[in-house]
């Protein structure tokens, strides 16, 4: 039964390549002059100290946009979207990363015991898109809206064993190896072991991310991989005291928690960078007028400084998402959000921080 799916993953794999190389899939030929001015990351990536380096020995620091409509049910209504955020990214956007949130349920059910070929041509005609605009894909384990899963499980193994032997041997491809790990348990101490190693809380057995780390290596796998912090990936203030290995990997924070300032950003990751332990990046951030969470209400002065802060400690940014009210005010997605003197966490303002983060990609990533 394995080694069925296996071919079948080899084949899709084969296929999916030889799109990409054409520019072919999606009906998208490769648009190398609307990427002009803008650089491009190659792999193989390799980490060294707090740096990622690409295949050419220049440091990697991701800048891109994250995209999710493969992470719903009903996937199949959103890949129209999906391109065109993957096409505005790269030619309006200045990029040079996207990141997918897929579901994991999707392509190997609740229990982890099934397999759906269309769902992984899904997942790779938006790999093979991104591609041909010379872009750094990242593939997120993602269980929000399909699963509700608070942690990683047998299922995300299983998603794992299908997605690396597909492209373990695509170095542009980096593994997020699970979305906001949440299992939040009364005792932190005991929250931080099963992120790093796993175990049972609330009759669940949960995978660490040291388990899924070590899956993927076993398979011999080399690709860059991302590890969100947990309680939401809103820290990583204890990786000294939980660290995981088998790099080259980065940790990833969302969404910081806590006050806006440089105090609480070097505790929750800020120092793992200064301090010399790890590569950093935020691999999911917006802010925008609403009222959930993702809103500051100092946005208009800690937006700036956030980002200042990014870039004074080279730290990427793949902002979440080119929706309307959140990262674009309108369907043209080259056309951002602001954020405007009368900013407020309420919703149906349309404003954000769009212009805000287009600008400092532009500024971050413009080609050498």
């Amino acid at each position: 039964m394995r080694s069925t799916r296996g071919r079948r993953r080899a084949a899709a794999a084969t296929l999916i390549s030889l799109a990409a190389a054409a520019g072919m899939l999606s009906g998208t030929a490769r648009p190398a002059a609307a990427q002009a001015g803008c650089a491009r990351a190659h792999g193989p990536f390799h980490d060294k100290g707090t740096q990622v380096l690409a295949g050419d020995g220049s440091t990697f620091i991701p800048y891109g946009i994250t995209v999710s409509g493969l992470a719903h049910a009903a996937y199949q209504d959103y890949t129209t979207g999906d391109d065109a955020q993957i096409t505005a990214a790269a030619t309006a956007w200045c990029v040079n990363t996207v990141r997918l949130q897929v579901s994991q349920d999707n392509l190997v059910g609740a229990a982890g015991t099934a397999y759906s070929q269309p769902f992984m041509d899904a997942i790779g005609a938006e790999v093979a898109l991104a591609e041909s605009y010379g872009l750094v894909v990242v593939v997120n384990a993602q269980t929000e809206d399909v699963g509700l899963e608070k942690g990683p499980t047998h299922a995300t193994a299983v998603f794992w064993q299908d997605v690396v032997g597909a492209y373990q041997s695509d170095p542009q491809v980096v593994f997020d190896l699970f979305n906001e790990p949440r299992v939040d348990t009364p005792d932190p101490a005991q929250t931080w072991r099963i992120w790093q190693g796993g175990g049972t809380y609330a009759g669940v057995s949960y995978l660490g991310m040291q388990d899924l780390a070590d899956a993927v290596r076993a398979q011999g796998a080399r690709n860059l991989i991302w590890i969100e912090g947990p309680y939401a990936a809103a820290t990583l203030d204890s990786v000294r005291t939980y660290p995981v290995t088998g790099g080259p990997f980065m940790y990833a924070i969302h969404h910081p928690r806590g006050a806006h300032n440089s105090t609480v950003w070097w505790q929750d990751f800020g120092y793992l960078v200064k301090d010399n332990v790890a590569p950093v990046v935020d691999g999911e951030w917006a802010n925008y007028a609403s009222t959930k969470s993702e809103c500051w209400s100092d946005a208009p002065t800690a937006v700036p400084a956030f980002l200042t802060y990014l870039q004074n400690h080279g730290i990427g940014l793949t902002a979440w998402k080119l929706a309307e009210g959140v990262l674009v005010e309108s369907s043209d997605l080259s056309d951002p959000t602001h954020i405007r003197t009368d900013w407020r966490c309420a919703d149906g303002l349309d404003e954000g921080a769009g212009n805000q983060i287009l600008n400092w990609y532009l500024r971050q990533n413009a080609a050498p």
